[in-house]
């Protein structure tokens, strides 16, 4: 888990001092604006026994006329996910009326490229602020092209205005990398890729009214939401009497984004043969808010496939992982790492990249968001290298908050990580 803290600068000895993140201690002494701590390069730093500090350089802001600060992200050796913020990670800056520049993190990839759920929060935070004249805060459908593979570092979301009204907004978002300019046009012709297409129906759900009937399908099981685990034990334990945290095997270092996520899964295995039911909530304990709506329905457990595969499949599969385990442990007590042995992990050669990405958003969330969302995932069919995924996410009360549909294919890592031709970037 990511701990927070703020770090407090003052003059007199440069001392360091460490707090968690909301409480302010009183600046000792008064010292001028030009105070010598300002930009200070901090290369490592060990407090109550964390380490590893996320960013070696950083910059201090002032807050008060004697006392400058800089909000860091720590974590202790053995933790998960990512320590960026998840409104950091999808900041855009506005560089005219309809093009934007977002830094895509590489604490949200697997491999090296980022999350495609995570790209599309980029892209639909640009949106939003390009709408925010508008009053449509909130995404209502989206539909997502992944042509390239997208790399971590920085990108533009260049916007076109299809259609602007009352109600309703649609838009055109591309997102480039490659060649990006530090002034228009902001692209180099024949060297900047479009990575990212997407149209995208932008709403204000608060104030969206009109009909409502209840359908025959929230009467069937389908409609049935899990059962309700015990929250704080799932927090504090990992695991209830019904549910368990799904672990990462040695090895699978290269799926960074799925470790900014918990996600809980029924310990008997699947509730109903073929699908995933789970609950999610972030690793570093942030609240889920509207605009990871689309991370959240692109982020799957390591073990997905067993979920969704038959039941004869599945018990192969567990009878595979049986077998392995001993051989793992043999292993760790020989020193050896699951890294020298990772032709013997299937699934941790294979990368899920998306084809398509469909979103329909049903309810808008508390405005300071949720810590827990229950997610139904299902696959009609996975077949010759690619396959279908529908995503059902839900809150605790059972109203559906967004629908979403998937085309992936399933290829090698190697895919994911082989080098890419050279080309120019410029930094912006």
């Amino acid at each position: 888990m990511c701990h927070y803290f703020r770090f407090i600068y003052e003059c007199d000895c440069l001392e360091d001092e460490a707090f968690i993140c909301g409480k302010n201690p009183t600046p000792k002494n008064n010292k001028p604006e030009d105070c010598p701590a300002y930009n200070k390069e901090v290369k490592e730093l060990r407090i109550h026994g964390l380490s590893q500090l996320k960013q070696s350089r950083f910059k201090l802001k002032r807050t008060s006329p004697h006392t400058w600060e800089s909000n860091l992200a720590m974590t202790s050796d053995k933790a998960e996910g990512s320590c960026i913020p998840f409104t950091e990670a999808t900041k855009v800056e506005k560089l005219n009326s309809h093009t934007y520049r977002v830094t895509l993190s590489d604490d949200f990839c697997i491999g090296a490229v980022p999350n495609g759920g995570y790209t599309a929060s980029c892209m639909l935070a640009a949106a939003r602020a390009h709408l925010s004249p508008h009053n449509q805060p909130d995404t209502l459908t989206a539909h997502f092209e992944y042509p390239r593979r997208t790399s971590a570092g920085p990108a533009l979301v260049i916007i076109e205005d299809v259609k602007l009204s009352r109600q309703l907004s649609t838009l055109h978002l591309t997102l480039w990398q490659d060649g990006l300019l530090s002034q228009e046009p902001w692209i180099t012709p024949s060297v900047s890729h479009r990575t990212i297409l997407a149209y995208t129906t932008h709403t204000n759900l608060r104030a969206f009214t009109g009909i409502s009937l209840p359908t025959g399908w929230e009467v069937t099981p389908a409609a049935t939401l899990p059962p309700l685990p015990d929250f704080e034990k799932l927090k504090n334990e990992d695991a209830d009497d019904g549910w368990e945290k799904s672990k990462f095997p040695k090895g699978s270092e290269l799926v960074r984004s799925l470790r900014n996520w918990g996600f809980y899964l029924p310990r008997g295995g699947p509730l109903t043969p073929g699908v995933l039911d789970m609950w999610i909530r972030r690793a570093s304990g942030e609240p889920i808010t509207q605009g990871a709506l689309a991370y959240v329905v692109d982020s799957f457990p390591y073990n997905l496939h067993t979920f969704l595969a038959s039941p004869e499949l599945r018990k192969l599969l567990e009878a595979q992982e049986r077998q392995q385990q001993p051989r793992d442990r043999a292993e760790e007590t020989q020193g050896k790492t699951r890294e020298e042995d990772r032709g013997k992990d299937q699934r941790g050669g294979l990368w899920f990249p998306t084809v398509v990405m469909n979103i329909e958003v049903k309810t808008a969330l508390p405005e300071e968001g949720v810590e827990w969302l229950a997610v139904r995932v299902t696959s009609k069919q996975i077949k010759d290298g690619k396959f279908d995924l529908d995503v059902l996410v839900r809150d605790m009360e059972g109203e559906i908050v967004a629908l979403s549909h998937h085309v992936a294919m399933i290829l090698s890592m190697e895919r994911n990580t082989a080098k890419r031709k050279s080309s120019t970037k410029a930094a912006l």
